[in-house]
């Protein structure tokens, strides 16, 4: 089905964001990316301002300081925004009619016994690309979300530390499975289980598995 003009440059939009390395990237930047060069026509300006405010309504997006013509400057994505790109590939329509009880179900963290070995094998790195994205969005994602005063720095700190892990030149699959492990048990039983935790928790059982750590 065609998504509406307004609801077609919204996805992409969220889209941009959710690919983007840095936190809050710049709004119009997005104008010269792939993302909104998928549309036709390209979105100009006016027609960005309109969407960003809409989505900015529904508490998709948060953005700072703007423009002379009122374009912000930089905008992120919300807890709800992540869930919005995450579960429904950025159609905003799907995530309003959506039931709610389907993304505000905490599950108990899965453990996962260590294994024992002499020396720490290794894996290929492309194969943990998946466990770096998620670790990554977590960090992205973390200036957007409520916490309890000083749970936002212990994830911060895991997240970092597995995209470090992850993201080493010769990874050890027995650091990265901990440190994966560590990271689901604090976003599945601390406050930000029914926001980041509803986000994350799957893509991140999903990675381990595909990476087939030893």
């Amino acid at each position: 089905m065609t998504l509406p003009r307004i609801d077609a440059v919204a996805r992409e939009f969220l889209r941009y964001l959710y690919a983007e390395d840095h936190f809050r990237p710049e709004v119009a930047a997005f104008l010269d990316s792939a993302q909104a060069g998928a549309l036709a026509p390209a979105p100009d300006r006016a027609e960005l301002g309109a969407v960003v405010e809409s989505l900015r309504d529904d508490e998709l997006v948060a953005t700072g300081a703007e423009h002379d013509d009122g374009l912000p400057l930089r905008a992120g994505l919300t807890g709800s925004g992540l869930i919005c790109v995450s579960e429904h590939d950025g159609d905003t329509r799907a995530w309003r009619n959506a039931d709610p009880g389907t993304v505000l179900t905490a599950r108990a963290p899965e453990v996962v016994a260590p294994r024992e070995s002499a020396e720490p094998t290794t894996v290929p790195p492309d194969s943990l690309d998946g466990i770096a994205r998620v670790a990554k969005v977590c960090l992205l994602a973390l200036p957007t979300v409520h916490a309890r005063y000083g749970e936002d720095e212990l994830v911060q700190r895991t997240a970092q530390r597995l995209w470090d892990a992850a993201r080493s030149t010769r990874p050890d699959p027995r650091r990265v499975r901990t440190l994966a492990s560590k990271l689901r048990g604090e976003l599945a039983t601390g406050s930000m289980a029914n926001t980041l935790g509803v986000v994350l928790l799957d893509s991140l059982d999903e990675a381990v598995r595909e990476a087939q750590l030893p």
